[in-house]
């Protein structure tokens, strides 16, 4: 076997991306799926975030890779470790290999920690990945859980929970948009997006604030554009004229089967207003209304997290799996 590294643009990721499929289906068949060329633009790496890659290969057959990702304007001491072995090539020293090239190159910049996350479907709490992980020294940090939404949306459900949050919310008005945020509101999204760094459940990560600035929204909009994955957000803007919360889904151009649901957020400031259920009900409804097809929504949430929770459950999340984050000094 040989391990050598490789770049998201060499023909080899596509070898990289079927045994990183293969491996991730293997442990959680029925969980949201990243697209081959939209993992391509990610593992590109940016200014923001590097990404080095490696493919093991025994005969000429692909069966392990591995990412390293590199955050490069916070978290410096942090390095980001994934590995990936075809489920058939399992227990040959493939993943332990692997890890080891990771870690060299972890030191080699500088890192003193390792994070990663790790996905299972409901009725297990561990996967061959945690085993992996927990053989190597990571610790369990954070368990979120994961929920989807799947059709038929409940729109009229949706609306009456709208109806009833409304009148706590006299003052503020939700604003949405598509992929570009509004030049006047791109500021004030870059506030947002750092403190949600850091405002929800971190569990027992060590993980420092991101920084955050227009700049960096204008870059991400740009590398999803390249993705082909379109970005549905909608924002609550506060009497005063700051933006009180936020939230977006994105999904990919090609193909309804999976919207995620990243980040919501609401300003402490505003919190106590039902503004977190106005801006997902808002923004569900218009990404329904431009993409009727849709087969399913995936949010993510620490166990901790009654509030989100809560909100979600009445949107029509429905418990699905879960993910854990792992860490480890070197």
């Amino acid at each position: 076997m040989q391990i050598r590294p490789i770049h998201a643009t060499d023909d080899a990721f596509a070898d990289w991306y079927d045994v990183h499929l293969s491996a991730r289906l293997a442990d959680h068949p029925t969980g949201p799926q990243w697209l081959e060329h939209e993992l391509k633009v990610v593992y590109e790496g940016s200014e923001h975030h590097g990404a080095r890659l490696w493919l093991a290969e025994d005969h000429g057959k692909a069966v392990g890779a591995a990412v390293l990702g590199l955050p490069l304007r916070d978290n410096l001491t942090l390095a980001e470790p994934e590995v990936f072995v075809r489920p058939e090539e399992s227990r040959r020293g493939i993943g332990s290999a692997l890890l080891a090239t990771l870690d060299e190159a972890s030191k080699a910049e500088g890192r003193s920690s390792q994070l990663l996350y790790l996905e299972g479907p409901t009725g297990t709490d561990h996967t061959s990945g945690t085993a992996f992980a927990e053989k190597h020294g990571f610790t369990r940090r954070i368990t979120e859980i994961s929920r989807v939404q799947r059709p038929p949306f409940d729109l009229d459900g949706i609306a009456a929970a709208e109806e009833a949050a409304r009148p706590h919310a006299a003052g503020y008005r939700i604003v949405t948009w598509r992929d570009r945020a509004p030049d006047d509101l791109v500021d004030e999204y870059a506030r947002l997006e750092q403190r949600m760094s850091t405002d929800a459940p971190l569990g027992e990560l060590n993980y420092e604030e991101e920084a955050w600035d227009a700049p960096r929204i204008r870059s991400s909009e740009q590398r999803r554009e390249r993705m082909r994955r379109g970005t549905w957000v909608a924002a609550a803007v506060g009497p005063d004229g700051s933006m009180a919360g936020v939230t977006e889904i994105a999904l990919s151009h090609d193909s309804d089967d999976h919207g995620f649901q990243d980040a919501t957020i609401v300003d402490p400031r505003h919190r106590g207003h039902r503004l977190g259920l106005l801006l997902k009900a808002a923004n569900l409804r218009r990404l329904l209304a431009d993409r009727p097809g849709l087969q399913s929504v995936w949010t993510w949430n620490a166990d901790s997290n009654a509030h989100m929770i809560a909100i979600n459950e009445t949107l029509g999340y429905r418990v699905a799996g879960w993910s854990a984050g792992y860490q480890r000094s070197l």
